[in-house]
């Protein structure tokens, strides 16, 4: 009876990333946190009118051997309809005990068609931060940045040291399907690259400010960062920093528009209330939040191809720019 008027309570603040989190969803949040799980491997978001879509199915895992795509719509989950249904709860239900068959419907819009799958759930440990070379002379490095964690910033912090120690002359930073994450964690990869400066500052209802600044010592190099539509919260954190402060040049499509900051408060009866307790801005004083950075190269991806222009476009600025 508590749950439902807490709940209750929440919802009449008609802000949607404002929930309570009864105890399984709250330890669910805390695992992913952590990056390991028992799932499939998959980045769900709440895309148009709240269709649940799929998002870079992660390399290696049963979500990817089982051919689920980016751009998949999850419609059911073992029977469920995801009708109404919000991320949190949809992941949920798809994670579960290693060794256990997971049953999915998707739709597939590029072919017209509803797909099933039906997939063996193993142990995920998600690599928060991938790296490789993508062009030679010059040498140009990658990172793709697939979540923000406690342990993302470390990580961040290796893949740098080691792609300097390889003499690279550019580097491109992937933020694309990035849905956030932790705050700390963004503003911890921002200091990465910049020297003295503001990074994001965050105000709470009271109008009282919080200003998240950077440190000297920084990796110099030329820096393109790729977003899209899917980049939100903490990516839109860095992203901001990042281009405000002039140190990278944004490649791709405008990013989802998240500018809320939410608490975790957990509760007696082992649930948690997340609550929007602070709003952030850029460090020009830009509001983002249902509006979105625009990039300064704007660049498309087409669904039904392959190929990767935004990365493609991104490579052809730092060629320019190191030549």
């Amino acid at each position: 009876m508590l749950e439902g008027a807490t709940a209750g309570i929440v919802t009449s603040l008609e802000d949607p990333y404002s929930r309570y989190l009864e105890k399984s969803q709250w330890e669910e949040l805390q695992l992913q946190l952590n990056a390991e799980f028992g799932g499939i491997g998959v980045y769900l978001v709440e895309a148009d009118e709240g269709k649940l879509t799929i998002v870079s199915p992660i390399k290696g895992t049963p979500a990817e051997r089982a051919g689920l795509r980016n751009g998949d719509i999850v419609t059911q989950i073992n029977g469920t309809s995801t009708y109404g249904m919000s991320q949190e709860d949809a992941v949920q239900l798809m994670r579960g005990d290693p060794g256990t068959q997971l049953e999915m419907m998707v739709y597939r819009p590029e072919e017209g068609r509803e797909i099933e799958f039906k997939i063996i759930r193993e142990i995920i440990n998600v690599p928060s931060v991938e790296d490789k070379m993508v062009h030679q002379e010059p040498l140009l490095g990658y990172i793709k940045l697939n979540m923000f964690h406690a342990r993302s910033a470390q990580e961040m912090a290796t893949s740098l040291n080691k792609m300097e120690s390889q003499r690279i002359e550019g580097l491109i930073l992937d933020l694309r399907d990035n849905g956030g994450g932790d705050f700390d964690a963004a503003v911890s990869i921002a200091d990465l690259f910049l020297d003295e400066g503001e990074v994001v500052s965050i105000r709470d209802a009271r109008g009282r400010e919080t200003v998240h600044k950077s440190y000297a010592g920084s990796i110099s190099i030329p820096l393109v960062v790729l977003v899209n539509k899917n980049s939100a919260s903490a990516s839109e954190i860095l992203a901001g920093a990042l281009q405000d402060n002039h140190r990278a040049v944004l490649v791709g499509e405008k990013t989802f528009g998240k500018g809320l900051v939410q608490t975790v408060y957990p509760l007696a009866d082992g649930g948690a209330l997340k609550l929007t307790t602070q709003k952030y801005f850029t460090p020009d004083g830009t509001d983002i939040n249902e509006i979105g950075i625009n990039p300064d190269i704007v660049a498309q991806n087409a669904d039904t191809s392959d190929q990767d222009l935004q990365l493609e476009r991104g490579i052809e600025y730092l060629q320019e720019k190191t030549s």
